[in-house]
């Protein structure tokens, strides 16, 4: 938990990753479900909720930031969803900039 009260999630230091080590030009965050049985009952992702622009419903992340070339703290533009297996799962991206839930990323879903 840092000063502000919140988590700090997604911590990855160079001296772990060392083909990190320098710059990047993309990041990727994302989730997955796993039904290692022969269930037609898919899993639940999330809340077990489709996703929703709505924080008391869908599960999500908040103040998604990445960190830029010079060590500072950034919300990541130009991002863009590569997949969602709707109906039944989806993930939503809320641009926001607001100072309290930055940027925001919906997900959740289940069969039924």
């Amino acid at each position: 938990m840092n000063d502000s009260g919140k988590v700090l999630v997604g911590y990855w230091p160079k001296s772990l990753f060392t083909s990190l080590a320098e710059v990047t030009s993309q990041v990727e965050w994302g989730g997955e479900i796993n039904n290692p049985g022969a269930s037609s009952v898919q899993p639940e992702m999330g809340s077990g909720v489709v996703a929703t622009y709505s924080t008391r419903l869908s599960a999500f992340f908040q103040q998604v930031m990445i960190v830029n070339e010079s060590f500072q703290n950034v919300q990541p533009d130009d991002t863009e969803k590569d997949a969602d297996c709707s109906p039944y799962y989806q993930a939503l991206d809320r641009d926001s900039h607001d100072a309290y839930w930055g940027r925001l990323i919906f997900f959740g879903g289940t069969h039924g």
